[in-house]
């Protein structure tokens, strides 16, 4: 349709969410970051320090989505404006753009400050992505639970994940394998140390938090030790294979880590998870230069 924004060649269902998506907010200017930038965004910030979007379809999100996103569907984000915060910016994507810069421009006329569409949407996005439903691992923890389970269930989390790789380092045979995984098992001291601190100074006695019982045992991402122990040859990894992994497993966590604390009912609670979050964050960083350096 020449002589027309983009917007009006999408379906009309786009934009006509209950009579409240009004025709006026699609010339609401709002500004565009590519993939790149976006990550970029994101890499340089606290996950504090900004909010991500997420207005496709919930088969859609289940596939794949950015770690940390919310999911709010574009129809429905007119009654679910007041869930996100009009404070801090806001990243928008959908599956190409078009969904994504129409909900930028609609809350951008309803007074969101800094709100960003990442032009190109998941499609173009090249980090890590997370998979599961929305709700995939949030029974792990009421969300009106106190913070010592909090550190608890992130302690028995951070430590299967441990498990795991030290488990890992045991089968393999070649050095170099076991090298790297033995790292990544040392990662998660740091994690541990610091929740098992939390933990001593909340009940006043020197004792780290209790863990599951070994047949129970989750890792980070709330994905089963055991089971997925079962599921790895180790024969046929490589370097590569293992770096991969490792960034699958950090990209999930960081995803349960955000809905956990989008779900938190206690901001002492939220801190918590998001301060994990970046963790992960940083853990995920050294993977991605580590598998550059190999195949660069």
């Amino acid at each position: 349709m020449p002589g027309y924004p983009a917007i009006f060649c999408e379906p009309i269902n786009y934009l006509k969410i209950r009579g409240v998506m009004k025709w006026k907010s699609l010339f609401n200017k709002v500004q565009s970051l590519d993939a790149e930038d976006a990550r970029k965004f994101i890499a340089d910030r606290s996950a504090t320090d900004y909010q991500l979007l997420d207005v496709r379809q919930p088969r859609e999100y289940e596939k794949e989505h950015l770690p940390g996103a919310r999911l709010i569907p574009l129809k429905q984000l007119p009654e679910k404006q007041n869930d996100l915060d009009r404070q801090k910016p806001l990243l928008i994507y959908c599956a190409s753009g078009t969904r994504s810069r129409a909900a930028a421009q609609f809350l951008a006329g309803q007074g969101f400050g800094e709100v960003y569409n990442i032009s190109g949407g998941i499609k173009k996005w090249q980090g890590g992505k997370a998979a599961g439903p929305e709700m995939a691992g949030l029974e792990l923890i009421d969300p009106e639970v106190d913070y010592e389970n909090a550190l608890t269930l992130s302690y028995g989390l951070e430590d299967g994940l441990q498990k795991f790789y030290a488990g890992l380092a045991e089968k393999v045979e070649d050095d170099e394998q076991k090298k790297l995984l033995t790292r990544l098992a040392g990662f998660e001291d740091k994690h541990k140390a610091w929740l098992a601190g939390e933990y001593s100074r909340l009940i006043d006695r020197d004792v780290a938090p209790p863990l599951p019982r070994p047949n129970d045992s989750l890792m980070e991402g709330g994905r089963s030790v055991k089971q997925f122990m079962a599921r790895v040859r180790p024969e046929f990894l490589s370097i590569e294979n293992i770096l991969e992994m490792a960034m699958m497993f950090e990209t999930q966590a960081m995803d349960l880590y955000s809905r956990l604390a989008q779900r938190a009912e206690e901001s002492v609670n939220r801190d918590l998870f998001l301060r994990l979050v970046d963790e992960e964050k940083m853990h995920l960083g050294f993977l991605e230069e580590e598998s550059e350096r190999l195949t660069g």
